[in-house]
């Protein structure tokens, strides 16, 4: 119990089969800021990154006309059209009612940078009560077009926030292509990753690659969010909505009072750190080849979850330390630093399998959502060369969410099925709604949940 951020770890099981070989421990670290730290108000540093490339002026909504000219950009053919909106023109709608919301005060500041084939900032680091000047800016993103290269976009983003110390600072990321640069943005993401500064990631339409987005928001602690045109299904958020949804990203952003948590894991001989997950309140998979490992950020008035997956070699019958887990963080409202210090995880060998059979309900629980991801991706990957067993994973996620009550994601995955069995494959956006869906909100656990696949068949399913 710390002063400032409660903290408790919690292994799946506390008793384990002695001289078993190859075992998962899954371990739950849980952490809940006191009241005194979610009254403390951080200061946010945000940068839009927005994706200015040609494609961006596709029209998405509302009534349109032609007017017989056509246009190459970016290697395609477009035809020219008057009225309507466009995908460019509802980003800047979207951005400038979050200026003009209310929501922002002189502690936020924001940073807009567009990409095509360059990349440039319409405007620096600025006060969000500065609205003239920020909306001059918003509406300058109407004046490039181009091809797309990301990386340019973001390495701007990470320049701007990278020397801000003692703020709550994030990357909203806005695009609707593939780019020409995915290497840079991998390489780019590592050093968000490292300097903890979350990355979320919009797609918009079918074209942008939903793995290389995947990437960006996991190994960073961000989100993920797939915006459709028209109307929007199950874990879907239509265009329409984009004013809301980054209005309420950013009120979500100041909610976030403990930044910069690292994460250190010393492990004894024979015991082996496999995973580390975000459990709740969205999904991220974090890369595990940092040390200390950058877990992102945490909010106000609500738990964030960690899910770590161990993999023990054979032990004999013995209480033993298997690890020690550290933890620093930032608290930027009260503009200090605070840390736990290493804590024993300890785990009870047992002989015989009977004496460690019980589990922790509420870590398998959040361990099977986090699962969930990877049947979605096993099933997307396979749908067209093996459909049947494709559904058959499809069918186990779908189960796993009707009983956890995750309804948009049962309600995405029902559509995905019944495509599947139409037409043998996985369409790119139906594809990219469950795979993006399946890292979005996670539901809040603690009860019993029957009839889950077990450990064991969790195990088969996946692979893992």
């Amino acid at each position: 119990m710390q002063n400032n951020l409660n903290i408790s770890i919690t292994p799946h099981r506390e008793f384990m089969p002695a001289d078993a070989a190859a075992q998962k421990l899954f371990v739950m670290l849980k952490l809940r800021p006191t009241k005194d730290v979610a009254t403390s108000s951080p200061h946010t540093t945000f940068t839009f990154v927005i994706d200015t490339s040609g494609s961006m002026y596709e029209v998405v909504s509302g009534e349109s006309k032609p007017t017989g000219i056509t246009y190459q950009q970016d290697g395609k053919a477009y035809q020219q059209v008057t009225g309507g909106k466009s995908k460019i023109d509802i980003v800047i709608e979207s951005l400038l009612a979050l200026v003009r919301s209310g929501k922002l005060t002189t502690s936020d500041r924001i940073a807009i940078v567009q990409f095509d084939d360059n990349a440039s900032q319409t405007i620096g680091l600025t006060s969000a009560t500065e609205i003239n000047q920020l909306e001059n800016a918003i509406a300058q993103l109407r004046d490039f077009s181009g091809g797309t290269r990301m990386g340019l976009g973001l390495r701007r983003a990470f320049d701007i926030l990278s020397e801000q110390q003692m703020t709550v600072r994030r990357t909203l990321l806005f695009t609707d292509g593939q780019t020409f640069d995915e290497d840079q943005c991998r390489s780019i993401s590592s050093k968000f990753a490292t300097n903890n500064i979350p990355i979320t990631a919009l797609g918009v339409g079918e074209e942008f690659n939903e793995d290389l987005l995947t990437h960006l928001s996991d190994s960073t602690g961000g989100t993920l969010f797939y915006i459709v045109p028209g109307t929007a299904i199950g874990t879907q958020i239509s265009i329409l909505d984009l004013p809301n949804k980054i209005i309420a990203e950013y009120s979500q952003a100041q909610q976030e009072v403990i930044t910069n948590l690292a994460l250190t894991v010393k492990t004894v001989k024979g015991v082996e750190l496999t995973r580390i997950v975000r459990a709740y309140p969205t999904q991220a998979e974090f890369p595990i080849n940092q040390d200390p490992h950058p877990l992102g950020n945490a909010i106000a008035n609500d738990e964030t979850i960690f899910i770590l997956e161990f993999t023990i070699n054979d032990r004999p019958a013995a209480r033993v330390r298997i690890a020690q887990l550290g933890l620093t963080y930032d608290i930027p409202g009260q503009k200090i630093r605070g840390e736990l210090p290493p804590q024993n995880l300890i785990i009870q060998f047992v002989p015989g399998q009977q004496n460690a059979a019980q589990v922790n309900q509420e870590v398998m629980d959040y361990v099977q959502q986090c699962n969930i991801a990877n049947l979605v991706n096993q099933a997307t990957k396979i749908a067209e060369q093996d459909p049947q067993k494709a559904e058959q994973l499809l069918e186990t996620a779908r189960r796993m969410t009707m009983k956890i009550g995750n309804k948009d994601m049962t309600e995405s995955l029902n559509n995905a099925q019944e495509e599947l069995r139409k037409t043998k494959k996985i369409s790119d956006g139906t594809r990219k709604t469950v795979k993006m869906g399946a890292k979005g909100k996670t539901v809040k656990m603690g009860n019993d949940i029957n009839e889950l696949p077990s450990e064991e068949e969790m195990r088969k399913l996946t692979g893992t």
